[in-house]
């Protein structure tokens, strides 16, 4: 279900005056998904291994950029 009325705007032609405004009028509040946040699950007492992994990470690359730099 398309309205193939302009909503707004005036008279004023656009860009391309043989294209048409559609606005999709068959759209409700129930066509909504699910809340994304409401499916997360975190493991309780997991080690936290990213962090470190990035740190691990950040820190060889600063260690290697200081030795092309001052090496």
């Amino acid at each position: 279900m398309t309205n193939s009325e302009p909503t707004g705007g005036g008279d004023r032609p656009g860009l391309n005056p043989d294209l048409k405004r559609s606005v999709d009028s068959g759209y409700s509040e129930q066509m909504h998904g699910s809340d994304p946040l409401a499916r997360v699950s975190v493991k309780e007492g997991a080690p936290a291994v990213w962090p470190v992994l990035w740190a691990v990470v950040v820190l060889g690359l600063v260690l290697f950029t200081a030795w092309l730099v001052f090496g």
